[in-house]
């Protein structure tokens, strides 16, 4: 897959997001273009398929993932403690899909896994996009990743919440470990708290997307963040981003610091 460069980013849409559902949307700024953009490129690219949300709540993201949604593209929605029809309601009115679009499971996502056949038949998902912000436990993260690695259709890409953060560690940790015993799988990206998931094969494609994030938010949200290589491996290796200054290096390669794009991908094809 080669995710193509967007002749039309979505700034109206995230603009309009904020305005209706910046008081119950879970997700910073920063995520909420690099959402749009992402299903953008998808669309651009031709994958087409559902979507999929361990952990809806209020269905802030949830409302922001459905605007995305083509015609015959469902959001199926995964949890025990949400109210359906209340999230109906807030998803329909923003992202103006039809009904049967949404396909709501009030069940525990590992329950959901271990009997996947019985609960998602006939309604099978076939998952482009897939959101995992549930139960935070060790187990529950590993079922989740191992839940939407089993629908995710080509071109797709994981998501999962809460990465690096201290308070719910057992994200990060079994994410590695799914990523270990998992070895087609993977991570691509992290950043504010997010980690960005995809097939080994469509690594490059996403890759590409993601080392053009600086000049893409800085250029469509006014948004100043700096991406960090890891590692010298630059097409096996995943990338991070956070905030900087706007006069800050925008690009750093293992400590080293640079402005532009190309002068980092030197860096690494000298040392590597």
């Amino acid at each position: 897959m080669n995710i193509v460069p967007a002749s039309a980013p979505a700034p109206a849409l995230v603009a309009r997001y904020l305005a209706e559902l910046g008081g119950i949307t879970e997700l910073v700024e920063p995520s909420i273009h690099v959402f749009a953009h992402l299903l953008e490129r998808q669309q651009a690219a031709g994958v087409e398929g559902d979507m999929l949300e361990i952990g809806v709540f209020r269905a802030g993201t949830a409302s922001l993932l459905a605007a995305g949604l083509r015609e015959k593209e469902r959001l199926f929605l995964i949890d025990p403690t949400q109210n359906a029809g209340v999230n109906r309601e807030t998803i329909e009115r923003f992202a103006r899909v039809q009904p049967a679009q949404l396909v709501f499971h009030v069940l525990d996502s590992k329950a959901v896994s271990k009997w996947r056949e019985t609960v998602l038949s006939p309604a099978v998902p076939m998952v482009r996009f897939a959101h995992i912000d549930g139960e935070h436990s060790y187990d529950a993260v590993y079922s989740d990743l191992d839940l939407a690695r089993r629908y995710l259709i080509d071109g797709g890409m994981i998501v999962l919440d809460d990465i690096f953060n201290m308070n719910s560690a057992c994200c990060t940790h079994a994410m590695f470990d799914y990523l270990r015993d998992q070895p087609l799988l993977h991570l691509v990206a992290m950043g504010y708290r997010k980690a960005y998931l995809c097939e080994s094969r469509y690594v490059a494609g996403y890759r590409r997307f993601f080392a053009g994030l600086p000049e893409l938010l800085a250029r469509t949200a006014g948004l100043q963040v700096r991406l960090c290589f890891n590692s010298w491996a630059y097409e096996r290796s995943y990338v991070t981003f956070d905030d900087c200054e706007p006069n800050a290096p925008h690009y750093q390669v293992i400590g080293k610091r640079f402005h532009r794009l190309p002068e980092a991908l030197a860096a690494m094809e000298a040392l590597g």
